[in-house]
């Protein structure tokens, strides 16, 4: 009787320690619009890309399992906004972005330069110091509240294109007299789109006008949103803490400019 008492007084503890413990949140599978940035994104590049790569590990750490739908770039932000996918990543927070996204913290910063001619001269203190410059920008792409301020005031002329890669093609013939993106990804797309000879004839300014901020963003309606914003933050401050973005970052950029694709003639 004694053996019994015993057993199920055990069998009790081991229930009720079972029942305090925190359970661990149920997987789940989402699908993330992806585009071509690299080498921060890209359908071709070791691990997605940078950024891609960082994003499916955050999200891994908090029962999270991604998968990527890859857009031209116009229709990779919308295609998150109208609910056709679950979210993307690699935007910076607007007012009107934020009415149907949900944003979670950052997870890499883009340091946005001008690119220009080789020996241009465009000069400035301040945006609107580039008074009636012809300026390259991506459908889609946002470049800052003072960027749009200047264009508003007509102090900047913004020049559309559907891709960078088409901006810069737009530069180096002369039809724009600057282009911002940033600077990794410009000097990126430069050296494998271009011959050396071409290549060599655009250069980035010294100086940045903006360090944006790249985020994952959630369509506003899922149902699951909130939780999705919490999981991949807590998955990214596991990701800082253990050491391993900093691990990750370092080996996919090294992978990304070891990877070679035929240059297009030009």
């Amino acid at each position: 009787m004694m053996r019994l008492r015993s057993w199920l007084l055990g069998s009790l503890a081991v229930v009720l320690l079972a029942a305090t413990q925190p359970q661990a949140a149920p997987r789940l599978k989402i699908t993330l619009s992806n585009q071509e940035w690299p080498p921060y994104m890209g359908k071709e590049l070791p691990y997605d890309g940078i950024l891609s790569r960082l994003v499916k590990e955050a999200f891994a750490r908090a029962n999270v399992d991604v998968a990527f739908r890859y857009y031209p770039n116009n229709r990779t932000l919308q295609s998150a906004r109208n609910g056709t996918v679950d979210g993307s990543f690699g935007w910076a927070p607007t007012s009107e972005r934020k009415q149907d996204l949900l944003f979670t913290q950052p997870v890499l910063h883009a340091r946005m330069v001008f690119f220009q001619r080789r020996n241009a001269n465009f000069p400035w203190n301040d945006l609107s110091n580039l008074r009636h410059a012809r300026v390259g920008v991506t459908v889609g792409n946002f470049y800052s509240d003072e960027f749009n301020q200047q264009v508003k005031a007509g102090h900047l002329i913004p020049d559309m294109a559907p891709d960078d890669v088409t901006n810069l093609r737009k530069l180096l013939a002369g039809r724009i007299d600057l282009f911002p993106i940033d600077m990794e990804v410009g000097q990126y797309l430069i050296a494998r789109n271009f011959q050396p000879r071409l290549a060599q004839q655009l250069e980035p300014q010294n100086k940045s006008f903006w360090v944006a901020p790249l985020h994952v963003v959630i369509w506003r309606k899922h149902r699951q949103g909130p939780e999705l914003v919490e999981r991949f933050n807590r998955g990214l401050k596991a990701l800082q803490d253990s050491g391993e973005f900093d691990r990750i970052v370092a080996e996919t950029r090294a992978a990304s400019l070891a990877y070679h694709k035929p240059i297009k003639t030009q």
